[in-house]
């Protein structure tokens, strides 16, 4: 991408201090930054690299009189910069379904899905709109994904999971497993049967490596806007309530609830 510093400016609704024609095409840190890139500065801790970047522009709360480059002030740096970085990110290629994926003829898909090589849809799985299936992935029977999704490669979404829409799932992630349910009998542990679901709601990202498990009777539950980091464990019958986050490495146990908002 190719820019320059008054069209960010005007995009992000900022006040510009410094030539607006200055050319952008990069994003980069007030560390390591170089020529035609830009930055941000939201932690106090990152003041002292400002003279001695060499990024060509900073997004930044207030204007610093040491600093060398064009600087955009907005209101809240790191909710410009999400916008910003998003306007960087590589695009999507064009949609696709490769000849080498495997797909049951009785699964449902949307309009411009595309499905990588070695990826497995299921009897009577239904892709929404515009949903993004990743080579090696496998999607189980019956199972329903929302549109405009991404699952990434490697991941296993198991029988009786809804997911809704702009979910984005991550490399290696496991949705719909059998829970940890086992009853101690006559001197040894056997197996319950796990027959319950998952049902996650809209906009949630499950990172890499995380599993979440099926519900013992009735299902587990992840609310809309959910945020799971990488290898996460969620035991059977959880309930995570909207827009709350979890780090990385969490184990959450059986049939634990949150409400909305926790971090």
């Amino acid at each position: 991408m190719k820019t320059n510093a008054g069209d960010i400016a005007a995009r992000l609704g900022g006040t510009l201090h410094g030539d607006p024609a200055t050319p952008i095409h990069g994003v980069g840190t007030l560390q390591d930054g170089q020529a035609g890139e830009i930055g941000f500065l939201a932690d106090a801790h990152y003041r002292q690299y400002l003279p001695t970047s060499r990024l060509a522009a900073v997004l930044v709360s207030e204007a610093y009189p040491e600093a060398p480059m064009a600087q955009i002030i907005v209101k809240d740096v790191k909710r410009a910069w999400r916008h910003l970085a998003d306007d960087f990110a590589p695009p999507f290629p064009p949609p696709t379904i490769s000849p080498q994926a495997h797909i049951d003829p009785s699964a449902i898909l949307g309009a411009d899905v595309s499905i990588g090589a070695g990826a497995v849809i299921g009897a009577g799985a239904n892709i929404g709109d515009g949903c993004r299936i990743a080579p090696l992935a496998y999607i189980a029977d019956g199972v329903t994904i929302g549109r405009d999704s991404n699952i990434g490669s490697g991941v296993r979404i198991l029988e009786k999971t809804t997911i809704g829409a702009r979910a984005n799932i991550l490399a290696n992630a496991v949705i719909g497993e059998r829970g940890f349910g086992n009853n101690f009998e006559d001197g040894r542990w056997l197996p319950v049967a796990q027959l319950g679901g998952v049902r996650i709601g809209d906009d949630v990202e499950i990172g890499a490596c995380t599993t979440i498990d099926r519900g013992a009777v009735s299902d587990t539950i992840i609310g809309n806007g959910v945020k799971l980091d990488n290898h996460i464990q969620i035991g059977h019958n959880v309930h995570i309530g909207d827009h709350t986050v979890i780090a990385g490495s969490a184990v959450i146990a059986g049939s634990v609830t949150f409400g909305k908002y926790c971090v």
